[in-house]
């Protein structure tokens, strides 16, 4: 059963700022490519953010790069290949002694389950959540019984035979 979206709403926020955090603090943030950045920015997320795809280096060589930094956040994308990429960044960097943060990650792709599979559709789907808290408290402050949705039909009764 999915959260409230003003539960959902609160979350992002807060994974938002652990984010924001954490670029402020000196992480990196890796994405996978250009339009990723470019979300990020627009939401807020300000620092240093490297594109893995538009680098036009295999992953190894992506990582020696990153050589004089001490702690990455991996932002992958949330479909099969974006799973990959961050599980093999995040191997490849902790062998280099680089700490790597794959929570956020985590916690996001949780959050958005199947609602988006890319960074770069965070902004749209923020303000999607917006809408709908919004909405949401709107119908619960003006008496109105918000309905609760299911997939579960009720059974139906079958007349017996007296």
């Amino acid at each position: 059963m999915r959260a409230p979206p003003e539960v959902r709403v609160e979350i992002l926020q807060k994974l938002m700022d652990q984010i924001s955090y954490e670029s402020e603090k000196g992480s990196v943030i890796v994405v996978e490519g250009i339009r990723d950045r470019n979300a990020l920015q627009k939401i807020g997320i300000a620092g240093r953010i490297l594109c893995l795809q538009s680098s036009r280096k295999n992953l190894v060589g992506f990582a020696e790069e990153l050589h004089d930094v001490r702690y990455v956040l991996v932002l992958t994308d949330f479909d099969r290949q974006g799973v990959f990429l961050a599980k093999r960044l995040a191997r490849q960097l902790n062998a280099q002694g680089i700490r790597t943060n794959l929570v956020i990650w985590r916690n996001l792709r949780s959050l958005t389950r199947s609602d988006i599979r890319s960074i770069e559709e965070l902004p749209r789907f923020y303000r999607r959540l917006q809408e709908e808290s919004s909405l949401f408290s709107e119908l619960s402050e003006g008496g109105y019984e918000v309905p609760v949705l299911s997939n579960h039909r009720k059974p139906r009764r079958t007349a017996t035979k007296a």
